[in-house]
């Protein structure tokens, strides 16, 4: 039961940690106050990476973490095999759908070049560290130490920890909505792509026991995603 409450625990102070500095951002700093989720997600990811760093350093850095640049190999073999291919082919039919239903998505907040860039880089670089030392590093490899069921599936067994985690990721990002970072109609479009990562996330982390794979996955399906959004968009805007 212990550790189930400090998950709750993590979520709870991760959240109140994330909405306090960044409120604070935006009430002194005006750059995070313009459009842009961007401008907020480096602060909010910035914050998720260190309280998780900080909450691992506290239970000792233990090997569940993912910590580690261990099988490099396996790692590599599953972002090639798996996560580059998913982002690929992920990304081409999001354009396709997007520009074959006009207004599906908005990206008018992107005609700016310095918000369209730093899109790119937050969504290539920082987007995937703070989320997957949170969700995949602190959370799962917490729950995986306690919470030994799997479900079999063929020759591999799919952990409780991965897919409690995995839902709870699709979740959280209800919170875009509530934000206004996202209209509903852009939260349901993205619930496939957000299953869908959760779980290839997730069976990367426990299978090679280290983030490295699910931080490039991560960061690689983001940017490929939001240029396909992007390209899709083209023609329903003036660009500057």
């Amino acid at each position: 039961m212990s550790i189930y409450l400090a998950v709750v625990g993590f979520f709870v102070g991760e959240w109140m940690l994330q909405k306090g500095v960044v409120k604070l951002l935006c009430r002194y700093l005006g750059f995070f106050r313009k459009e842009g989720f961007w401008r907020r997600g480096f602060a909010g990811q910035f914050v998720m990476a260190f309280f998780s760093l900080a909450m691992m350093g506290l239970l000792g850095f233990g090997d569940e973490f993912g910590l580690t640049l261990r099988n490099v190999g396996e790692s590599l073999w599953l972002l090639l095999s798996f996560g580059l291919p998913f982002a690929v082919f992920y990304s081409l039919g999001a354009y396709l759908f997007i520009k074959k239903n006009k207004g599906a998505i908005s990206m008018e907040w992107m005609k700016n070049p310095s918000d369209r860039n730093g899109t790119m880089v937050y969504c290539f670089t920082m987007n995937g560290i703070g989320e997957e030392l949170f969700f995949r590093g602190l959370i799962q490899g917490s729950l995986s130490t306690e919470l030994t069921l799997f479900i079999p599936l063929g020759s591999f067994n799919l952990m409780y920890s991965t897919i409690i985690v995995s839902i709870l990721f699709i979740l959280v990002h209800l919170e875009n909505v509530i934000n206004k970072d996202e209209t509903k109609g852009e939260f349901f479009l993205n619930l496939p792509y957000r299953a869908a990562i959760a779980f290839i996330l997730g069976i990367t982390f426990q299978i090679t026991g280290s983030l490295l794979a699910p931080i490039v996955i991560h960061n690689i399906s983001n940017g490929f995603s939001i240029i396909a959004a992007w390209q899709a968009t083209k023609n329903n805007r003036e660009v500057k």
